[in-house]
């Protein structure tokens, strides 16, 4: 099969390189898939640098979400061959979602697809909108008329956290950098916008909250952003650190969460429970089926433009989501 392979560290564009592989044998709970679309992530990028977390040996093949067919089925899987599914691949394995076929493992993130979802929406649904939801209603508990401020609004995982904080009846206020991504957010539901390179953007909620600050905060960016952010959380509020895109974790003051009886509360798309992820998955369709949230892919690529996508996706040219479509 085709397949984009990474050898060594470094840019996308300079490390990635198309190759032929073979997958191995299916094992117990491993299910093949044949790849119709696979989002484009920043976890991607960082596997290429040798900055994610999960780092697997030489050579592999980066890819987190992808939605395709299943064309064979280990021990102990529910899925049946020719099923349309979306599911989070053995990237951390190094059989990740940039070639022609991929691995999945066990039934935990492998989810059916409505037909009225398309390839490319299906492909950036899972990761996005799951931890948007663990986030928002099963770690933070976001209630109605609270204040939700959302960091990084313009990408993937900020996009998603809009929308379903406004589907759940949030007063949603994002940030972005620059006009064009500012208006993006506004297009994705948020009530209000800040754009953190004209303005400072804790004395804007503060401003827009009439000093009370946000009940919850949303950050898939870390670092100094998390940091600075802790200056506008109101009393009891929740903080989720999401993710990095700005290369570290936020560090938070104790001092700070002591005097404003607030909260960082840790967010990962895994609740170690089927059932539990059959349910959110389904109020999650049964939200996207009322148009009250949706994949937000800025563009699809072919599968050959993988590697420079992944560049414009580093350099924070993307609004939403990238997918490839085989």
């Amino acid at each position: 099969m085709k397949t984009w392979l990474v050898n060594k560290h470094g840019s996308p564009d300079k490390v990635m390189n198309m190759g032929e592989r073979s997958l191995p044998d299916i094992s117990a709970g491993q299910i093949h898939i044949k790849v119709a679309a696979v989002g484009i992530g920043l976890p991607d990028v960082m596997m290429c640098r040798g900055t994610y977390a999960y780092s697997p040996p030489f050579p592999f093949t980066p890819g987190q979400e992808v939605v395709g067919t299943v064309l064979a089925i280990g021990e102990g899987v529910s899925a049946k061959v020719g099923d349309r599914v979306a599911t989070v691949t053995a990237f951390y394995d190094g059989y990740g979602g940039f070639a022609e076929h991929a691995i999945a493992v066990g039934d935990e993130t492998l989810f059916q697809v409505p037909d009225m979802m398309a390839d490319a929406e299906a492909a950036t649904f899972i990761i996005p909108y799951h931890t948007a939801w663990i986030g928002l209603v099963t770690r933070a508990q976001l209630q109605a008329k609270e204040t939700l401020l959302v960091l990084g609004g313009s990408g993937g995982s900020g996009s998603a956290a809009i929308q379903l904080g406004r589907a759940l009846g949030a007063k949603v206020i994002a940030v972005a950098g620059g006009a064009e991504k500012a208006e993006s957010c506004k297009s994705f539901g948020a009530h209000e916008v800040i754009d953190h390179t004209q303005t400072d953007f804790v004395d804007e909620v503060k401003r827009l909250t009439a000093g009370q600050g946000a009940n919850v905060i949303y950050d898939p960016v870390g670092g100094e952003s998390f940091t600075r952010a802790l200056g506008c959380i109101a009393m009891e509020g929740r903080i989720l650190p999401i993710g990095f895109a700005s290369g570290s974790w936020g560090q938070a003051d104790t001092q700070l969460l002591v005097i404003k009886n607030c909260s960082v509360v840790g967010t990962i798309a895994n609740l170690n429970d089927r059932q539990r992820m059959l349910d959110i998955h389904q109020q999650l369709l049964s939200l996207y089926g009322a148009g009250k949230i949706r994949s937000i892919v800025d563009h699809t690529v072919p599968f050959e433009q993988i590697p420079s996508a992944l560049v414009d996706l580093e350099a924070r040219r993307v609004k939403g989501k990238v997918v490839a479509v085989m």
